[in-house]
């Protein structure tokens, strides 16, 4: 949004919030104007409404002075702010025709005066209408819905017209030429086959040589876990038979202490037989000297 258009839509908007709010706030300032306009309104509304709908219109003057005022407001906020300004613009437009019927009917007046008082302020509030319009119609320069809507059906029916123009030539070629064609057609499917082929094998080589990697990580993994568990095993085995081989040397040991004790003692023993054989051999032979 323009700053041109900002301050145009502000200005154009503070009339209806304020005339809104005062409706609102005081509705029976223009319960008498508003009477005989609601009389005839309300019954053909509500005759020519449907049921779901008839049941929620209000009799009360006041209420319908107050919603007018209240779509009054809502309109010009959003006008002024610009979201949802061309709905706002259309809610404006909407509120103008019954306020301004109702309180400036000008071809009603006797009096010359209020007449042309009423006239000018009809004229007025015909001006502003005139303004929300152009504003409910402002799309700040960028294609509306209707004419996207007419230059769609139109594409549309320049796009038909080709279609058919197409159509006829292909009806107007030769049956070489559709054979041609077909063959065309026909090659450019076992291509498409064929590059199809082509990818799927890629596909598959790519998985494989993936498992492949997967299955050298796992194989080089248990590798690890297993010299893990080798080495753990042979440090064990090597622990125990370094137990067993000092238990041996300690009973090699024990062993060779005993055969030295044994040997001591036989010693002794023959030592002590010896010295008892020359005892006895002196005694025989002092014996047979006698």
């Amino acid at each position: 949004m323009t700053l041109v258009r900002a301050i145009g839509r502000t200005m154009l908007s503070s009339y209806f919030v304020l005339s809104g709010i005062r409706a609102i706030r005081n509705p029976g300032e223009f319960v008498p104007d508003a009477q005989p306009l609601t009389d005839r309104v309300v019954p053909t509304a509500k005759r020519f409404a449907p049921e779901q709908v008839s049941g929620f219109i209000p009799e009360d003057t006041a209420t319908l002075v107050r919603m007018n005022g209240a779509i009054q407001v809502a309109g010009g906020v959003a006008l002024a702010t610009g979201k949802g300004r061309r709905l706002g613009a259309g809610l404006l437009a909407l509120s103008m025709i019954p306020t301004t019927l109702a309180r400036h009917p000008f071809w009603s007046r006797t009096d010359p005066e209020e007449k042309a008082r009423d006239r000018q302020q009809f004229v007025k509030n015909i001006g502003l209408l005139g303004g929300v319009v152009i504003a409910s119609r402002d799309t700040e320069g960028r294609p509306g819905l209707g004419w996207r809507a007419n230059e769609g059906r139109e594409l549309a029916i320049k796009r038909t017209k080709q279609a058919k123009k197409a159509a006829k030539k292909a009806l107007q070629q030769s049956t070489g030429e559709a054979a041609t064609a077909a063959i065309g057609s026909g090659l450019a499917f076992v291509g498409e086959a064929v590059e199809e082929g082509r990818k799927a094998r890629k596909k598959a080589a790519k998985r494989a040589k993936a498992v492949a990697e997967q299955a050298q990580k796992d194989a080089k993994q248990a590798s690890k876990s297993a010299q893990k568990k080798t080495r753990k095993t042979v440090q064990k085995a090597s622990k125990s038979a370094s137990k067993s081989a000092g238990a041996l040397q300690k009973s090699a040991e024990d062993a060779q202490k005993r055969a030295r004790s044994a040997a001591e003692d036989a010693a002794k023993n023959v030592r002590s037989a010896a010295s008892q054989a020359r005892g006895q051999l002196g005694e025989h032979i002092e014996l047979g000297n006698n």
